[in-house]
């Protein structure tokens, strides 16, 4: 009856097949980047097996892969490639290979890194003047930061003393530009100079020719270049025009600018090195705030001459009315904040009205200091209101006779009731998940209305026995969403199909929101596997128990193959390692052994329950058939001892133990044989998980069997009408 045991469950381990075959891909191969940031790459793994995960290329230097390890039972895993090039990597493309790899294959995806100058720059300006002895000239450059970065540049001219620089630094955003000068004094001469910029990126310049002839000239300034004053009051610049040049000159000045800056006299005549003032009389009005260019133009026989006068008019009499909300959905009666500020430089008294009566305010007047502000409520009452949208002003009017006043807007909705409890369910409409996997899907519950709601969420219909959906109580203030995930977790026993699960929201027990969501269940890989002859299981599992040895004392084992139509797979063959390092595996699975077996406790509890009833149904059997012939061995006893024959000793057992005992030892030292007992016990291991129900039922139904195998001659005794006599037992 042990034979019979031994044999149905070798049949059962050699029935069971060894798949580790996987899949690698990643949707981008290839990315750009700059010096000190980070990209990543994404790479996904299907399969089965224990993967290691690795990098090499020009760019393993400085990159990252995790997880490195990792085990998959016919399911995917994501590893994640961080790629960070340092301020030492130079621009280029660089190769980066991700290099995953089982115990039977091993498969790359190769990416190129292209890290690019970051921190280039330009410089463009003028390259040639003429100019009149005695004229004062500028060049102006536009200095471009082309880069990623926002750069700091050093400045630098290298040239006559009489040229000069407007800066020696310069700060940039990307992309951004900016202008800078080369002065050329009155004492110029013909020359050539060479402005650069540069930082520890990189450096860039350009050179300028400089010609100065003998003509008319003349030269023109200001006691002040910017003026800053208050609006509706008046300033003046004072612009003097000089004649620099050997002969007597007739000049006409422009101006051009805002409409309340103007000239005192436009037409100047005069002789060589005279001199004479003009103003320029600026007056804006109340409202005008800001900055403004005013240009100066000056025009000779000869030549033409302009400069740039800057005006910054500030609003010195100035409110600020801000209604803290500009759109609001209302339900119910409401009080919004509404802020009052003096930003004017003076002392004012304000009084405000609203354009609606039930839109009222619990303060109309205020009187506030420079830069002062207060805040005032504003009372709605919505309550005897058509359910429809409404615009509300708020207007404050300064009350000295200026005329300042500002209004702002508030839009009101008011909603009716099935509004104020919108709710909205965002989520694909359908998933698709295998026979004993499991997959998840994000739904987002979206409160649309103007009240904080507390959700019931529940999950009906014919796919809601294998799916789950956490948490079933959400809290949600007004125009805010939660995500929440379906769980779907079809067993082997669940049939392929589509499904139905239904997600209903519900509030005070009334639905708001329902969706209905697909679930598509797929037919699992295992069950798709192509039939292999029971002999040929038998014949490649003896096969693989006596690996060969080759002269380099290094043991390769071929594992069992699968044949497919018109696809032939090739032997893997993989070394032995040492035994410190089998030893260190080992220990390494023992440590997780405890989480694999912990999902499957019950399971594991009725196999032993069964197994223990087996050994007790077998030992009994034995002490039966010992009482049942013990009387035949006395009898057989004497007859030995009146013939005068001992009985011999049975030790032929013994030496066939001694001789398995040191077969399995000699097998161990040569061939590592714990290390193929441990590895085929890892694959019958997993495939009893993945087969679990199947295994519980055989070892019931090879239970009943055994029990009717065993009383098979009770049980026709019991049914037969006349019983035999049975032997008598004597007790032991």
């Amino acid at each position: 009856m042990n034979n019979k045991l031994v044999v149905i469950l070798l049949a059962i381990l050699i029935a069971i097949p060894g798949a580790y075959a996987f899949e690698l891909n990643s949707n981008e191969l290839t990315r750009n980047t700059c010096q000190g940031n980070t990209i990543l790459f994404t790479a996904n793994v299907f399969g089965n097996g224990n993967f290691n995960v690795n990098l090499d290329g020009s760019a393993s230097s400085w990159s990252t892969a995790v997880p490195n390890g990792f085990i998959l039972n016919n399911n995917a895993r994501t590893i994640y490639v961080y790629s960070t090039p340092n301020n030492n990597v130079a621009p280029g493309k660089y190769n980066l290979n991700l290099i995953v790899s089982n115990q039977q294959e091993t498969k790359k995806i190769p990416f190129t890194i292209n890290v690019e100058n970051c921190h280039n720059l330009e410089i463009k300006g003028e390259i040639s003047k003429e100019i009149c002895g005695g004229q004062v000239i500028s060049y102006n450059y536009q200095i471009t930061n082309l880069g990623n970065y926002k750069e700091t540049y050093q400045l630098k001219l290298q040239g006559p003393e009489f040229i000069t620089l407007s800066q020696d630094l310069i700060s940039l955003n990307p992309k951004e530009s900016k202008n800078v000068y080369a002065y050329a004094g009155q004492n110029s001469e013909s020359s050539m100079f060479t402005v650069s910029a540069s930082n520890k990126y990189g450096s860039a310049e350009i050179t300028s020719n400089l010609r100065v002839n003998s003509c008319y000239d003349f030269t023109i300034g200001t006691d002040k270049d910017f003026v800053n004053f208050c609006e509706h009051s008046e300033e003046s610049i004072t612009v003097n025009v000089k004649n620099t040049g050997a002969n007597k000159d007739d000049y006409n000045l422009e101006i051009k600018g805002p409409a309340w800056a103007n000239l005192e006299k436009q037409n100047l005549v005069l002789d060589p090195q005279k001199s004479e003032n003009v103003n320029i009389v600026l007056s804006p009005d109340y409202g005008i705030q800001g900055n403004f260019d005013i240009e100066l133009k000056v025009n000779s026989k000869e030549e033409s001459k302009t400069m740039t006068i800057k005006a910054q008019v500030n609003k010195c009499y100035d409110i600020f009315l801000d209604i803290q909300e500009k759109e609001i959905n209302l339900c119910n009666n409401a009080q919004i904040p509404v802020l009052i500020k003096n930003t004017g430089s003076f002392e004012k008294e304000f009084r405000l009205e609203t354009s609606e009566q039930w839109a009222s305010l619990d303060n109309y007047q205020v009187k506030l200091k420079s830069g002062e502000e207060k805040t005032l409520n504003l009372l709605l009452n919505v309550g005897n209101l058509e359910r429809q949208s409404y615009d509300v002003y708020i207007r404050a009017l300064a009350l000295d006779g200026s005329g300042l006043s500002m209004d702002d807007k508030i839009t009101i909705h008011v909603l009716n009731e099935v509004q104020c409890h919108n709710t909205e369910i965002i989520s694909e409409n359908s998933i698709s998940v295998t026979q004993g996997s499991s997959a998840t899907l994000p739904l987002t519950i979206k409160n649309n209305g103007n009240e904080r709601l507390i959700y019931e969420v529940s999950i009906t219909g014919d796919g809601s026995s294998f799916t789950q959906l956490n948490p079933s109580i959400l809290e949600l203030e007004p125009n805010s969403g939660e995500t929440i995930y379906i769980y779907s977790a079809p067993s082997a026993e669940v049939n392929p199909g589509d499904y139905n699960a239904d997600v209903r929201v519900s509030y005070n027990n009334n639905l708001l929101a329902s969706k209905n969501i697909n679930i598509n269940v797929k037919q699992s890989e295992f069950e798709k596997e192509d039939y292999i002859p029971f002999t040929l299981k038998i014949l490649n599992f003896f096969k693989n128990l006596f690996p060969k040895r080759i002269a380099n004392e290094t043991v390769f084992v071929e594992e069992p193959k699968v044949e497919e139509p018109k696809i032939e797979e090739p032997k893997v063959e993989e070394p032995v390692k040492n035994i410190t390092q089998e030893t260190n595996k080992t220990s390494y699975s023992i440590g997780k052994l405890y989480d694999k077996v912990k999902p499957y406790w019950i399971y594991i509890v009725v196999g032993i329950i069964i197994i223990i009833i087996l050994i007790f149904i077998f030992s009994t059997g034995e002490e039966e058939e010992e009482e049942e012939f013990e009387e035949e061995e006395v009898e057989s006893k004497k007859k030995v001892k009146k013939g005068g024959e001992e009985k011999p000793l049975k030790i032929g057992r013994w030496i066939l133990g001694i001789i398995v005992i040191l077969a399995l030892i000699y097998a161990q030292m040569n061939y590592n044989l714990l290390n193929y007992a441990k590895k085929y016990a890892i694959i019958l291991w997993n495939y009893v998980i993945l087969y679990k129900f199947y295994v519980l039922i055989a070892l019931i139904l090879l239970l009943i069997i055994i029990l009717i195998i065993k009383y098979w001659s009770s049980i026709l005794e019991f049914f037969e009408e006349e019983e035999k006599p049975k032997r008598r037992k004597k007790k032991k």
